[in-house]
């Protein structure tokens, strides 16, 4: 029990930290650059005030969506 419990504690802590790690940059387009690509999330792309970089992110983040690499709940 204790080890299962261990095994999936782990990804949540990865994932804190490159919230934590975006959470720290200063510029805030590449602070929300850092979020949507750590969430995949494309409500932090549109926060993007550089139109070039706003849509490379929401690229990215709907390519990695598309891919796989997103949450998705067990059934």
């Amino acid at each position: 029990m204790y080890y299962s419990f261990v095994i999936f504690l782990f990804p949540a802590f990865g994932y804190a930290s490159d919230i934590d790690n975006c959470n720290r940059l200063y510029d805030p387009n590449q602070k929300h650059f850092c979020l949507a690509k750590a969430t995949l999330n494309v409500g932090e792309c549109e926060k993007i005030t550089n139109i070039e970089l706003r849509s490379t992110c929401i690229f990215k983040v709907r390519d990695a969506q598309r891919s796989g690499n997103s949450f998705r709940p067990m059934k």
